[in-house]
């Protein structure tokens, strides 16, 4: 899908001030001996911080960045990621009522680590009905310190460490930092069941929050599955090839022309495999040089990477920028930016 007249006007982060390497983490027992140490450099933890006072810290960034007043923000998309607060609580209210947007309209997104970019696209689609006058601001928070059910450094598959951060994007018609021109999401039905492995459907009694596992879930499905764990591969490869096809399609470019690509921070062979071999481009033009120091840090993984694009003078006015994600269900999501006037940023520094 083209878009048109539809901006980045800033971003913003919540930025921890403490880190664990899987060296650190092995002494302490955290992760197993088998985890692999020469990817993974560390990951960000914020010990005892709630996910949505980091979103709000990000959002407060993104919007005094913006030069907004928070009462002008007209929509607020809130993307959840593990544990946000209670069931049946709406995180999107919260954050209204904490950044001062008194008449803004709140919604919450559950897609995963997907969630910011399926937020952008949702989100681009209400502004283009809304008017020019209108403005959104999407935030999205990861914290899994001390969680009963994550485990920060076995939860979501091999080599893979979830870390704690949050992100916000306000979102309008005035020009920012980077135009959407182009959005494209796509499902994958059949991997539906990869990250539920043999789960019930119907709410235990009694109530139980399962520890989350990726790796065991994919083999329960493997177990229940007709398809091959070959053939699943290639069906996620094969979604991820086609939304990012159709993406460049819309812009009118190929992948020669991306200054950089933007994954989750799922690490180097995965980052590889399914997006920038599909691309024919480098791992070096991947964010994951950034993203080892960081580790996976739900749907900010995004806006992190591209805060270190812009503060650390690698991308400059008129570059393109291709985001792609994919989480369960099997959804993926593939954007691109094409970076605008860079010089408000110039004092925020690397």
């Amino acid at each position: 899908m083209k878009v048109s007249g539809i901006h980045v006007r800033s971003i913003g982060l919540h930025r921890p001030t403490r880190w664990m390497s899987p060296e650190e983490a092995r002494a302490a027992g955290l992760c197993d001996e088998d985890f692999p140490g020469d990817d993974l450099l560390r990951v960000q933890i914020a010990p005892g911080v709630p996910p949505v006072d980091m979103a709000a810290t990000a959002a407060r960034e993104a919007i005094g960045r913006a030069a907004l007043a928070p009462a002008a923000i007209d929509m607020l998309m809130h993307a959840v990621c593990f544990w946000n607060g209670p069931e049946e609580w709406s995180p999107a209210g919260y954050l209204l009522r904490e950044l001062g947007c008194p008449d803004g309209v709140g919604q919450v997104v559950n897609q995963g680590c997907n969630g910011m970019l399926a937020a952008l696209e949702m989100a681009a689609g209400w502004l283009t009905l809304r008017g020019e006058d209108s403005t959104a601001v999407l935030t999205t928070a990861t914290m899994v310190h001390d969680s009963p059910t994550v485990d920060r450094w076995r939860s979501a598959g091999y080599g893979i460490a979830v870390g704690d951060g949050a992100g916000a994007v306000v979102l309008g018609h005035r020009p920012g930092i980077a135009e959407l021109t182009a959005v494209n999401s796509t499902t994958v039905p059949q991997m539906e069941r990869f990250h539920r492995g043999a789960l019930p459907l119907t709410e235990p009694t009694p109530a139980l929050r399962p520890k989350v596992d990726v790796l065991a879930r994919a083999r329960e499905n493997a177990a229940l599955s007709t398809l091959s764990g070959l053939e699943l591969q290639s069906l996620q490869i094969k979604a991820y090839r086609r939304a990012m096809a159709r993406t460049l399609d819309d812009v009118g470019i190929g992948p020669e022309d991306l200054a950089r690509v933007l994954f989750a921070h799922v690490g180097g062979a995965q980052t590889d495999a399914l997006v920038m071999q599909q691309l024919g481009l480098p791992l070096s033009r991947s964010a994951w040089e950034h993203g080892r120091s960081i580790g996976h840090a739900g749907a900010s993984d995004h806006i992190y990477g591209l805060e270190r694009l812009i503060t650390s003078g690698e991308v400059s006015e008129g570059d393109r920028l291709m985001l792609v994600c994919g989480t369960a269900g099997f959804h993926i999501t593939c954007l691109v930016l094409t970076v605008g006037d860079l010089s408000p940023y110039d004092r925020y520094g690397g």
